[in-house]
């Protein structure tokens, strides 16, 4: 037999004695839609749970209140006027509350859009399944997101929503527009996220050298609608001028301390673990405090504290680092990320709202970023630095998002463990035992109002708050309102209300008892004392431990007697 005769064109070929194992892949032959199903069931009957033992705090419930204080969609847009806030989700509550106070509807429509998002990433994500794996059972996605009902679940719908149909974008620029103005009306951090996914959009079209004038103006048209959603989200976050609310903005546009923390939210986003001591895990984490009394000079300090020298400035630039060489293959992706990234820093930053449910969104970017990778090709480089960076980022993004990912679930683990096994907050035991002993026929007066506004929501009663000087449910943040309140404005208040009120007798809850001195040194929480000669108030019960620590609640009776009667050893005058 002639051996065949080797040209240029013509390979040769290589024998092998042994034929390779043929590669396997576990997860080729999952069904999509059995397997997004059957993951969404389970984090159902898991969330569900976590759902079912989690007592509503007053961030939970103040958006409710509002809903359902509200008779018109233009009285809910004017009820919501020191909110900084956009309207989406109280729209949303609005109708819910039209046909019921029942608080736990609010849970269950929290529970399905968490529900809807899980299935959505793991149906239409072309993530490897363990990565969708860990991440459905994540602290954010699982707890954070899910178990506490607020608007950051929404936001993640419509994030993921978007990177669903983002693969076939061409065809759905309207819809992709469409589905970004709306996140933008969520919350801030959404429009930032609409805002860099409507920018690569833009300029994905010219990467992709598209000469189409019909897919350009639905281009177009889609970039409108999200920048009049935008607007109109703004619009309705800038501070109404008589806002009073507490907020720490920033005055300079470089404070070292203040960036170095804002930092390691990143950081603390990517790699959460709460910390595991006592029940009050929640807004902690196991690397550092999150706020620290800082000294001259800096440096100093930071060497001093070599806890807050990692946590704060290498880890945090370690992670960011890390993340720019992953994507660094490709561009618009790493464009995305940073746009993404530095919007959210400088929306902490200036805001100093730097609690771990805001700066989850860190952690959905980096998630996004990672989907939307898929779509496009790796980048060549000609320059050997960039080149060997782009490789390094090849071998290192598997790794990297499962230590990311691992880290987050053992988060969920804590966390959710926690929340299972103790109160969230006593403000639910604090209202069951007004309404078991028949309290709730009363008037109440409550103070501080943000933290009383609780048992508002769970007794569905009306409660007159000295710092307003009238009645109400949920925080009006205005001028009107007095942010702190002593003790003797407190009995004025009390005082003038039975007076001009004629009542006999009402319910009193406090946050933090009175303190008072028998003998001028030491303090102790009051039990009992006169507002006036003939007002007496007598301590009923208090309610503590909660893993919120500042919802803590006093009961006191207030009523009217007849001043022969009091004791004076008893009973002190306060006013």
């Amino acid at each position: 037999m002639k051996q065949q005769k080797k040209t240029k064109n013509t390979p040769a070929r290589r024998v092998s004695k042994t034929k390779p194992p043929p590669k396997v892949e576990i997860w080729e032959n999952v069904n999509p839609i059995y397997y997004s199903g059957i993951i969404t069931a389970i984090f159902f009957v898991i969330a569900l749970t976590g759902i079912l033992n989690h007592e509503m705090w007053r961030d939970e419930l103040q958006p409710w209140l509002i809903a359902k204080e509200s008779h018109s969609i233009p009285q809910l847009f004017y009820n919501m006027r020191f909110e900084g806030h956009p309207v989406l989700w109280h729209l949303i509550l609005y109708f819910i509350t039209c046909f019921t106070n029942n608080l736990f509807y609010q849970q269950l429509l929290h529970l399905l859009i968490a529900c809807s998002f899980i299935f959505i990433f793991n149906r239409y994500s072309d993530i490897e399944i363990p990565f969708k794996i860990l991440f459905t059972f994540g602290y954010f996605t699982l707890y954070e997101y899910t178990v506490i009902t607020r608007d950051y679940g929404l936001a993640v719908l419509f994030i993921f929503s978007a990177c669903a149909i983002f693969k076939n974008r061409y065809s759905h620029y309207i819809a992709l527009g469409i589905i970004l103005a709306v996140l933008a009306n969520v919350s801030i951090y959404g429009v930032v996220i609409s805002l860099s996914i409507a920018a690569i959009l833009f300029l994905d079209y010219f990467y992709d050298k598209r000469n189409n004038s019909k897919d350009f103006k639905k281009l177009m048209i889609g970039i409108t609608i999200v920048i009049i959603g935008v607007i109109c989200s703004l619009y309705q976050i800038m501070p109404n001028k008589e806002n009073t609310w507490p907020g720490f903005y920033a005055k300079e546009l470089f404070e070292a301390p203040r960036w170095a923390s804002i930092a390691n939210r990143l950081f603390v986003a990517y790699f959460y673990i709460p910390k595991t001591e006592g029940i009050h895990f929640w807004n902690t984490n196991i690397y550092s405090d999150d706020y620290a009394k800082m000294y001259l000079p800096l440096w100093k300090w930071f060497t001093d504290h070599t806890e807050y020298l990692w946590a704060w400035i290498y880890l945090p630039i370690l992670s960011l680092f890390t993340a720019f060489i992953i994507f660094l293959r490709k561009p618009l992706i790493l464009l995305l990320y940073a746009c993404a990234t530095f919007g959210l820093l400088c929306v902490f930053y200036y805001t100093d709202l730097i609690h771990l449910r805001y700066c989850g969104y860190f952690l959905m970017v980096l998630i996004v970023c990672f989907w939307l990778a898929k779509y496009y090709p790796d980048k060549h480089y000609n320059n050997s630095i960039l080149r060997s960076l782009s490789n390094a980022g090849r071998w290192i993004a598997a790794p990297f998002l499962t230590l990311v990912l691992v880290t987050n679930v053992i988060g969920a683990m804590v966390a959710y463990s926690k929340d299972l096994g103790e109160k969230f907050t006593v403000s639910k035991d604090a209202a069951d035992y007004i309404k078991e002993n028949k309290l709730d026929t009363l008037t109440f007066a409550g103070a501080t109002d943000f933290t009383v506004a609780s048992i508002a929501a769970y007794l569905d009663k009306k409660i007159y708050y000295p710092q307003m000087d009238d009645y109400g449910t949920y925080v009006i943040w205005n001028k009107k309102r007095k942010n702190d309140i002593t003790l003797q404005m407190l009995v004025s208040s009390i005082d003038k209300l039975m007076y001009n009120e004629r009542k006999n007798k009402l319910l009193l809850i406090l946050t933090n008892p009175p303190m008072v001195s028998k003998d001028g040194k030491t303090t102790e929480p009051l039990l009992r004392a006169l507002l006036a000669k003939d007002v007496k108030m007598d301590f009923i019960k208090g309610f503590e431990g909660g893993i919120q620590t500042d919802e803590k609640y006093f009961l006191y009776m207030v009523e009217k007697v007849d001043p022969a009667k009091i004791d004076p050893n008893q009973y002190q005058l306060l006013n």
